[in-house]
């Protein structure tokens, strides 16, 4: 059967700038002088963290779907995705109550963190799936389109409609870190990229690969440019205070520094660093692309391994896991740590994480981790 090694790679450098990201939210000390690089260094480690995870999570569903076409029954596949997808929004739901101290019970239940809307890219990559590309391209191009007028008026008319503020409430959340308008755009444009890698993979031939990683740096540089260009003719190429509006834009906060400072200290940051917006998207999609590319290629067809790419590859195949087990460690050290001794803790700390994660998996074949979990229902539904 068809594999891309390449995933859990990319899954792993993901989640490694994601703990790296949390470390410097949670341990670093930091003054007034320095606010403007931390948040600077943060939002760009967001596209190479956070974001490049959800592409790349989403694009190995659409992968797994076309592996599994008529492989085996299509209700089987159905369960597999909606039961998986069940089991992340709830991981999702419990990750909230351990980090979201800002609302009440049952408030703090539902927000749209990384998890829960790993859980609803299985529903909509499945779903969309069925389309014919060129109407999931439309789908999704749509979303990027109309998001921030939607969000506007949901935001708008929440105060004046109940309807409305349910609607609000559900679309956005208390914590609307990834939020499904607009980043349900990611899993749309994912089962086209997936979908066209596996059927180059399928062709076995050098002259296929090839082509197909040409394609994804093609198409991986077209959303960049258009990412970076897109702001010349929207709100402007940098963040000022006629066009940054955090209520209207409450997603932009899912960065902890954000919350303890005024808003006014981001203005001169590049509009494409903006989260949620359509250049910030774009941007986000093309480095996926170019990264998913070069791994693929090195990775899948010159089938390079060393040391350094198993590594990188266990922490990929616990990334679910990792997102818990990263908060026993971070409360230790809570904005304790200048920078001289913040960077041997992080290194010291990356190190035992997979230490523990090497024992875990050798030993015990990693049960009973979130990521065996998932793996379980895959192997159980598929019977």
């Amino acid at each position: 059967m068809v594999k891309l090694k390449s995933i859990e790679i990319i899954k792993g450098l993901s989640i490694l700038i994601i703990l790296f990201s949390n470390a410097i939210n949670y341990w670093l000390v930091f003054d007034v002088e320095s606010i403007y690089i931390i948040t600077f260094l943060l939002t760009i480690l967001s596209i190479f963290g956070p974001m490049l995870y959800i592409f790349t999570v989403s694009f190995s569903i659409s992968f797994t779907l076309n592996k599994k076409m008529g492989r085996i029954p299509e209700r089987n596949n159905r369960n597999i995705v909606l039961t998986q997808g069940f089991f992340l929004i709830s991981l999702g739901i419990l990750f909230n109550l351990i980090t979201n101290s800002s609302s009440h019970f049952p408030q703090n239940l539902w927000g749209w963190n990384i998890l829960v809307f790993l859980g609803f890219s299985q529903f909509i990559s499945y779903y969309i799936f069925k389309l014919v590309r060129w109407a999931r391209f439309a789908i999704g191009l749509s979303i990027i389109i109309f998001t921030p007028g939607i969000r506007e008026f949901l935001f708008i008319g929440k105060d004046l409609n109940s309807t409305l503020n349910i609607i609000y409430f559900i679309v956005v959340s208390p914590n609307p870190s990834f939020s499904l308008l607009p980043y349900a755009s990611i899993s749309v444009f994912s089962t086209v990229f997936g979908e066209f890698i596996y059927e180059s993979i399928t062709l076995n031939s050098s002259t296929a690969n090839l082509h197909s990683t040409n394609s994804i740096f093609k198409y991986g540089t077209f959303l960049l440019v258009c990412g970076l260009l897109l702001p010349f003719i929207d709100v402007g190429f940098i963040i000022t205070g006629e066009n940054y509006d955090p209520l209207t834009y409450p997603f932009i906060d899912a960065i902890p520094l954000l919350e303890s400072y005024p808003t006014t200290f981001i203005s001169g940051i590049p509009t494409i660093l903006y989260a949620g917006t359509p250049s910030y998207i774009f941007v986000s999609m093309g480095v996926a692309l170019l990264v998913i590319g070069r791994k693929y290629y090195r990775k899948d067809i010159l089938h390079k391994n060393n040391l350094k790419i198993n590594i990188v590859s266990l922490f990929g195949k616990n990334s679910i896991t990792l997102f818990f087990l990263q908060f026993i460690f971070l409360p230790l050290f809570y904005q304790k740590l200048p920078l001289l001794m913040f960077i041997p803790f992080l290194i010291a700390y990356i190190i035992l994480l997979g230490f523990l994660l090497y024992l875990w998996q050798k030993y015990v074949n990693s049960i009973p981790s979130f990521d065996w979990m998932l793996n379980k229902i895959d192997e159980h539904l598929k019977k």
